[in-house]
């Protein structure tokens, strides 16, 4: 048997971006960031019909799309009723921070073991995107600047098991921040995830771990304070 390749010699972000999009993951995503940026807010009730002629997609791709988005908490689907958005649950993200910790560590040993030198690259640079986007205080470009550094982090573990898991938890994270994260935290949550990529492209295993422990310490402050605050959007 051929020895495996776990490197694949480039970025597994940039493989899956050349890679056709189903009709169905176009919904998922669509419909996903509409919960994320509460243009459907929790306790909105809407149909399949509705979301595909906003969409401009058929029936089939939007069931298939809130299939996945009920596995992850999104929506609760009610036969004859239509789709129920969800409400935001911050116990459930304590929960998910406890699960994620552990998680984000493994994926910093992946991709220092084997991310490639453009995947380092790439890396650095969404970081630097990330942290200009907090210093501008701009929410919608952070959040994105965010998710891109998130997927690039999991592409560079090279590994399709963990990557499938992450997905799901960093779309959980990524609906309770921007419903609960100060734009003044901005600056200093991107500073720290910048010691993690420094880590990380330096294959420096003890300071990329050091950085994710200052991190999940850090959103749990947060979110524990979100226990007293309003949703800020």
């Amino acid at each position: 048997m051929a020895e495996l390749d776990f490197t694949g010699g480039g970025s597994a972000s940039t493989a899956e971006a050349r890679r056709p999009r189903s009709l169905a993951e176009t919904a998922y995503d669509a419909i996903e960031q509409m919960i994320i940026s509460r243009r459907l807010a929790p306790g909105a009730m809407v149909s399949e019909g509705e979301l595909g002629a906003e969409l401009g997609l058929g029936r089939t791709p939007v069931r298939e799309a809130l299939a996945r988005l009920k596995t992850i908490g999104f929506v609760e689907v009610h036969p004859r009723r239509g789709v129920l958005v969800t409400q935001v649950d911050i116990i459930r993200h304590l929960e998910l921070l406890e699960v994620r910790r552990p998680l984000d560590e493994t994926v910093a040993r992946c991709a220092i073991a084997r991310g490639t030198e453009d995947d380092m690259a790439q890396l650095l640079d969404r970081v630097g995107g990330l942290r200009r986007t907090a210093e501008a205080r701009d929410r919608e470009a952070y959040f994105r600047h965010k998710r891109a550094l998130h997927e690039g982090l999991v592409g560079a573990a090279y590994n399709p098991t963990l990557a499938g898991t992450m997905a799901a938890l960093h779309a959980q994270s990524r609906r309770f921040w921007y419903t609960y994260e100060p734009t003044a935290s901005f600056p200093d949550c991107a500073a720290i995830h910048a010691a993690i990529v420094s880590g990380i492209a330096a294959r420096d295993a003890e300071a990329a771990l050091a950085g994710i422990g200052t991190l999940f310490d850090f959103l749990d402050r947060m979110t524990r304070r979100a226990l007293d605050r309003r949703p800020l959007v």
